[in-house]
């Protein structure tokens, strides 16, 4: 048994809860299909058991990512939590801090929008909370496939968003830590938060012993905040818009990999009109190309 599964044993049997190292994933056969765990390779350190009243699973899951173009796989500690006796839609709100490349291909989500007549506090929080989450209602899969399908998709009503644009929710989460947070088929589902500013190219972002229980109280805490916001009233004078755009999706895919090419192509032009051969040159362009790809696809959405 590793150190890290020692302090999670440890953990779970001094707070009277099950512990299995070795484990298929959440035993509850609603959450299977949540988006957190879509690209889930395998899980380990499953603790199950009675928080605030509250049944819980919490777990490490392997997941597959990509990062500059190269596939790799890092664990990510994921709590999950019934919402029983909570009327809440379908929803991901997903950490901007986490997500640069979602802006970089014109995957934003909902805005939260407020008219001219609200107030400071008002505007302070809804500030907050677009600087840190990105909100997609029914889900970001979802979201983004019904706009790539339906084009003109609307942005869900405030009626139906309602839970999430209480000032109570909007305060707890300017300030809260969390990493992603789904809610989906009457479950919550919250990642541990990447904390770290710089992180290496495949960082594992997962919590030992009793440190899983900071993630426990602010799931719980959340849903306390949700249970009381059914009894407050939302902010008047908002209004959410939908600002994903799939024509600005493709543009940029396509001009990232247009900006690639020639890139790499520059690179091994140079590499015959130098004197000095520097072969770092061709990786280097082809990145620097696909970097501005924004760009020009930008350029090319206006042709689109």
């Amino acid at each position: 048994m590793t150190n890290p599964q020692r302090k999670n044993l440890t953990w779970a049997q001094e707070s009277g809860y099950e512990f299995h190292a070795e484990t298929e994933g959440v035993i509850s056969e609603g959450a299977r299909g949540l988006d957190i765990f879509r690209k889930a390779e395998s899980f380990r350190d499953h603790v199950l058991g009675i928080h605030r009243n509250r049944p819980f699973e919490i777990l490490d899951v392997q997941v597959e990512v990509i990062r500059a173009e190269e596939w790799g796989n890092i664990w990510k500690t994921v709590v999950l939590i019934p919402t029983a006796g909570l009327d809440l839609p379908d929803f991901d709100l997903l950490p901007r801090r986490e997500t640069g490349g979602m802006s970089f291909l014109g995957i934003k989500g909902l805005d939260l929008k407020l008219a001219p007549t609200a107030s400071e506090d008002e505007r302070q929080l809804v500030d907050a909370f677009n600087k840190n989450y990105r909100l997609f209602g029914g889900g970001a899969f979802e979201a983004m496939e019904t706009s790539i399908k339906s084009a003109g998709h609307p942005a869900p009503s405030l009626a139906d968003m309602a839970p999430i644009c209480k000032p109570g929710v909007l305060r707890f989460l300017s300030t809260a830590s969390t990493g992603f947070i789904e809610v989906q088929n009457g479950y919550l589902a919250i990642r541990a938060p990447e904390t770290r500013i710089i992180t290496g190219a495949f960082s594992d972002v997962i919590l030992h012993g009793r440190e899983r229980e900071s993630l426990l109280t602010v799931a719980n805490d959340l849903l306390d905040v949700l249970a009381n916001a059914a009894r407050e009233a939302p902010l008047r004078v908002l209004r959410l818009e939908n600002t994903f755009n799939p024509r600005q999706l493709l543009s940029s895919i396509i001009g990232g990999v247009i900006g690639f090419c020639l890139g790499g192509f520059t690179g091994i032009l140079l590499l015959f009109l130098l004197k000095e051969k520097h072969l770092f040159l061709i990786p280097v362009l082809a990145l620097g190309g696909a970097f501005l790809g924004r760009f020009i696809g930008n350029a090319l959405l206006r042709f689109m």
